[in-house]
């Protein structure tokens, strides 16, 4: 069920919006992503391989995080300060990304509804990090917190991939006493790209959801399935046709024999977006090479992006060398070993030690810094691929 094009919740927070000046214009051109009509590092190859029209990048879902919670919001507090602060989590990260430019990284992600802070049940069954109204309005705490993002993004000639949904707020998007849930995502999903679109920035690449074969598996919504999400792609791309628009999914299920997704999707969207969580570098060049020999993918050939992975640089190296921009993801938890691919569900965060000593970039209070082994190793790497 679509709401069509025609809704206008979001407009006073759009006419409010201070417009600063704008620079940056992302657009696509058959496999490449191209900034201010000039392919990303542009003329650039690496040991052969061709870098040009690709997009490294980071995942910070958390950039406009905030509890409403206040037995959750406790665990988010900064250790020099002993409070959680959203405003300081904004500024810290607009602060950081001229570094991560500095590296080559010319995008990150971030989500209206944030992305898994801690995997401690009772925390993250209770958590409230929902950019939205329980009748899916954007909330104007937030909206002011992405327009910073935007334009802190835009001014440095970065891109802001901005995810929608995620499967955790989903299930508590009933709406209105008696309201329909699915009438409350449609509304949420207008408002947000009405928002975006309505702040003039050009440097947006939009993510409805995020992995939906995990919100379907969560939540039992066919509107997340691959043709639900065909359709919902192809209504809000005739609503809101400056913004390039697709959906996540994960490369776990890119197979010949699991499936993979459904020709009508890959037609649908306009870069196909993909995470490689749960990867090894040589299962994720087979899921790759699988995703690019579908004859629909062959019929328009549009640009692959990773932008949720691992701190891995084998899988860093297994994407850009078969031309896959790739997204570095850094969770943030005690106890990291050396192994980059560990899993991390029993390592929850500790809170007690120096801010300049936090790693990862998901688990609040971040450390937006390019400070841990794992940063560097990535962040090195970009640099020395692109040539920044």
């Amino acid at each position: 069920m679509g709401l069509g094009a025609g809704f206008a919740g979001i407009r006073p927070l759009v006419d409010r919006i201070d417009r600063r000046h704008r620079v940056t214009q992302l657009t696509i051109s058959g496999t490449e992503f191209h900034i201010d009509g000039e392919p990303t590092y542009p003329g650039r190859t690496c040991e052969g391989h061709k870098v040009q029209g690709l997009l490294f990048n980071a995942r910070a879902v958390q950039a406009t995080f905030d509890d409403a919670n206040p037995e959750t919001r406790k665990h988010w507090a900064y250790p020099d300060t002993g409070v959680w602060d959203p405003d300081r989590n904004t500024s810290e990260l607009c602060a950081a990304l001229p570094a991560w430019r500095d590296h080559g990284v010319l995008a990150f992600t971030i989500n209206v509804q944030g992305g898994g802070p801690l995997y401690v049940p009772e925390i993250y069954q209770n958590y409230d990090n929902n950019g939205f109204t329980p009748a899916g309005d954007l909330k104007p705490a937030y909206a002011d917190r992405i327009e910073r993002v935007l334009a802190c993004a835009d001014e440095l000639g970065m891109v802001a991939i901005g995810g929608i949904f995620y499967w955790v707020f989903l299930r508590r998007m009933e709406g209105e006493a008696g309201g329909d849930q699915y009438r409350t995502i449609w509304r949420a999903a207008h408002s947000a790209l009405e928002f975006l679109e309505g702040t003039g920035h050009r440097n947006i690449l939009i993510e409805i959801a995020n992995e939906i074969e995990v919100v379907v598996h969560r939540t039992g919504m066919d509107l997340f399935t691959y043709e639900g999400q065909a359709g919902m792609v192809a209504e809000l791309k005739r609503a809101y046709p400056s913004l390039p628009i697709s959906t996540s999914h994960m490369a776990r299920s890119v197979s010949l024999e699991d499936g993979v997704p459904a020709d009508s999707l890959i037609e649908a969207v306009d870069y196909v977006l993909v995470h490689g969580n749960g990867t090894r570098s040589d299962e994720l060049v087979s899921k790759i090479q699988t995703l690019k020999a579908m004859p629909v993918f062959q019929a328009n050939p549009k640009p692959v992006l990773i932008n949720e992975d691992s701190p891995a640089v084998p899988n860093l190296e297994a994407s850009w060398t078969n031309y896959v921009s790739w997204g570095y993801y850094d969770q943030g938890w005690a106890g990291q070993g050396p192994d980059p691919y560990e899993w991390y569900e029993p390592l929850p965060r500790w809170v007690d030690r120096p801010f300049e000593e936090l790693t990862g970039f998901q688990t609040p209070p971040v450390n937006w810094s390019i400070n841990s082994p794992y940063k560097k190793a990535f962040f090195g790497r970009v640099k020395e691929i692109t040539g920044a």
